[in-house]
């Protein structure tokens, strides 16, 4: 089967879901399952059913699309009780009365015994068959089973062997995809521990700078030869000289 006929292919977005069972443990515990159960109800509340056979043509039922079995759906569908078996044509009566007059009656009834002796003559027949080879019948038709049975358990051995030999390569493939994300995990986090760390160390050194920078105001200490983003502030009588120069 091509990829493009999968049958799955046909939902919108089936590449969003992806599932790892051999490595997300996590599934498993009973708060995560109800958290998966609370989300696929509040899915199952919106959703709106489709005919996901649509785009597959209808079988071929060349048996069930005879007339005989249309004629029985129909009895059905109209809830028809199914007619018992006529045994009456099969017994046989003497005619009696007018109708012993007639030659009809006498033919009719010797059709009747007729029919019955043809019918017992072939149980005789198959009694008979069956007496000399039902036994050896019976014996080639089990060899026929079992060998039947045989082809069909190493069909199903070997099914069985190529199932498990998918789901070895999915769990490898998965174990090993899982070593590398549990790898990359522990990198991110100690990125982020590290980070944290070094924005912790820059604020508390910006801490210790503003409180250096104000303890050399209040001295009257000029750090601009150690540190040129601070800006002495200069005395309010020589700002205002600069300002009457300018003018």
């Amino acid at each position: 089967m091509a990829e493009a006929d999968l049958l799955f292919m046909e939902n919108e977005h089936f590449s969003l879901v992806d599932a790892l069972p051999y490595i997300d443990t996590q599934l498993g515990a009973a708060e995560v399952a109800q958290q998966v159960k609370s989300i696929i109800e509040d899915e199952m509340g919106h959703f709106e059913p489709r005919d996901y056979l649509k785009s597959l043509p209808a079988p071929e039922l060349p048996l069930l699309n005879s007339p005989a079995m249309q004629e029985e759906f129909s009895r059905v569908s109209m809830r028809v009780p199914l007619g018992a078996i006529d045994a009456k044509r099969y017994e046989m009566e003497t005619p009696e009365g007018e109708a012993a007059e007639t030659e009809e009656a006498w033919t009719e009834a010797a059709k009747v015994a007729q029919k019955s002796l043809e019918y017992n003559r072939l149980k005789t027949v198959n009694l008979e068959l069956l007496e000399q080879w039902g036994k050896k019948a019976w014996i080639a038709h089990t060899t026929l089973v079992r060998g039947a049975e045989r082809v069909l358990n190493n069909e199903s051995t070997e099914l069985r062997a190529t199932r498990e030999e998918v789901n070895k390569k999915r769990k490898l493939d998965q174990v090993s995809c899982g070593n590398d994300l549990r790898k990359l995990t522990r990198e991110l986090e100690q990125y982020q521990h590290d980070n944290n760390d070094v924005e912790k160390a820059v604020r508390e050194l910006e801490m210790e700078v503003k409180r250096l920078r104000e303890a050399a105001k209040e001295r009257g200490v000029d750090i601009a030869d150690v540190d040129p983003d601070s800006k002495p502030e200069q005395p309010a009588d020589a700002e205002s000289s600069k300002a009457s120069a300018e003018e």
